[in-house]
């Protein structure tokens, strides 16, 4: 189970990080990011900063930071590595439970849904 979410998630990780306003540095909005962080014992590397908006009102809603053991701006490579991978979001709004849920339901429809009925079969919620 943990291979397919993360071959459903994976996707809108580097769809966050690498297409939504990229930004080449530390700091987005005023959110700071280290350029390493370290998982398992494996040292990270900043690959790129993506701000997530919502709405047409282009509301802020947070900053996503991909950390990757090689970087690249390839979202082929970055979905085909084998290695450990962290995405952190810093929220820059507030956002309730049911917004949020609302939000990734929406996103995973809109840009993954031949695999959604595999991923969340018997689950009307997600569809």
């Amino acid at each position: 189970m943990k291979t397919d979410m993360k071959r459903i998630l994976m996707p809108a990780i580097a769809a966050a990080a690498l297409v939504a306003g990229v930004a080449n540095g530390k700091e987005c909005k005023g959110v700071n990011f280290p350029d390493q962080a370290q998982i398992q014992g494996i040292k990270l590397m900043l690959n790129g900063l993506g701000l997530r908006q919502a709405t047409a009102f282009k509301v802020n809603v947070y900053v996503a930071a991909l950390y990757v053991a090689k970087t690249s701006s390839d979202a082929n490579a970055l979905l085909a590595s084998n290695t450990p991978s962290e995405l952190i979001l810093q929220f820059v709004r507030n956002v309730g439970a049911d917004d949020l849920r609302k939000g990734w339901s929406e996103g995973f429809e809109k840009n993954s849904r031949d695999q959604l009925p595999a991923t969340f079969a018997g689950d009307e919620r997600k569809r």
